[in-house]
């Protein structure tokens, strides 16, 4: 086959092992923005030193480590619960927060303003921009209070205009739900990675790499929180195939 250059990153698909065996039935495929795949292969030796010459005798090898990272564009949800050990899950109910919504009372009467959500039985807090809590009434508020109904908070006709922060959980239909295991059991997978190369003579293959057995070492980290989005990089460790099988396989097709 003549030589290839890699003109594509590639896409991956991760199946675990259950029961020693591969499956399609749990596995991941959708990764997000795949930018950059990364093979290394590093073969560690030990030197034999020959007591009569600068040279060594022999190097034997003691070791292979091979690693293949994958660079993404962003971390998808379903790709950190699968490699923890996770799941991702649809909740049908749950408590969420809301932390710090930005409030203005009006400056007209009824003083009421309504929250994008309905607070659950705990209540609320509300805080002004010094941090001072203001207290909840069941009736008429005084100055410095409020009176909460269902998702209505009125306020003394003293405290309009002011800005306040409203702290609170309600209850959410439809939540995705993943996180960090108390004790993660990161499992072991088989990688099969797909693109395309393209040969000296511009001819076009379609190439297909499986590595078969790996698990993802290193730094696994969630999705980041921020305004500015940076790549998140997951290395998978190969590791010793099973019975005859090459730890890495690759295939190349003409297209």
């Amino acid at each position: 086959m003549q030589p290839i250059v890699f003109n594509k990153a590639g896409k991956i698909l991760l199946k675990q092992y259950v029961n020693g065996v591969p499956t399609m039935e749990k596995s991941l495929s959708r990764m997000g923005v795949v930018q950059q795949i990364t093979p290394n292969i590093s073969i560690n030796g030990t030197p034999i030193e020959d007591g009569n010459s600068l040279w060594d005798a022999a190097n034997l090898d003691t070791g292979i480590e091979a690693t293949i990272a994958v660079q993404l564009g962003y971390m998808p949800t379903e790709l950190y619960a699968f490699i923890m050990g996770d799941e991702s899950k649809i909740l049908a109910t749950a408590d969420f927060p809301v932390i710090d919504e930005e409030i203005i009372v009006p400056e007209t009467t009824p003083y009421e303003v309504t929250l994008k959500h309905t607070p659950t039985a705990d209540g609320v807090i509300v805080v002004d921009i010094h941090n001072k809590a203001l207290t909840k009434e069941t009736t008429t508020p005084a100055v410095g209070k409020y009176v909460l109904a269902s998702n209505k908070l009125t306020f003394h006709k003293d405290d309009a205009g002011k800005a306040l922060f409203v702290t609170y959980y309600y209850s959410a239909s439809n939540v995705t739900n993943f996180g960090l295991p108390k004790t993660p059991v990161r499992p072991v997978y088989q990688l099969v990675i797909v693109g395309e190369a393209q040969g000296e003579d511009e001819t076009l293959y379609e190439v297909a790499t499986t590595v078969d057995k790996c698990k993802v070492l290193g730094n696994i980290n969630p999705p980041q929180q921020g305004g500015t989005p940076t790549p998140v990089t997951i290395t998978f460790t190969v590791l010793k195939p099973r019975g005859t099988n090459r730890a890495v396989d690759y295939m190349a097709v003409a297209i």
